[in-house]
């Protein structure tokens, strides 16, 4: 290449000169790697928000018990 200092031909080397040595296991493992994590955290925020459901009506159980008592 006759002018490889331009940054945007030098970002094309690297990455054609990368995806020689990724292969398509890798890529696969990365792919489920991700799916699982996504599926771990959107489970944990799920739980996350029953948790602040099941918080609130109990706080409004007691709450209104309490009313009830003065």
């Amino acid at each position: 290449m006759a002018n490889s200092s331009l940054p945007g031909e030098v970002w094309n080397e690297v990455t054609t000169s990368l995806s020689a040595y990724v292969t398509p296991n890798v890529q696969t493992a990365r792919d489920l790697a991700v799916k699982v994590i996504s599926v771990i955290v959107g489970t944990v925020g799920v739980l996350d928000n029953l948790f602040v459901i099941i918080i609130l009506i109990l706080f409004t159980k007691i709450a209104h018990k309490v009313s009830l008592c003065m």
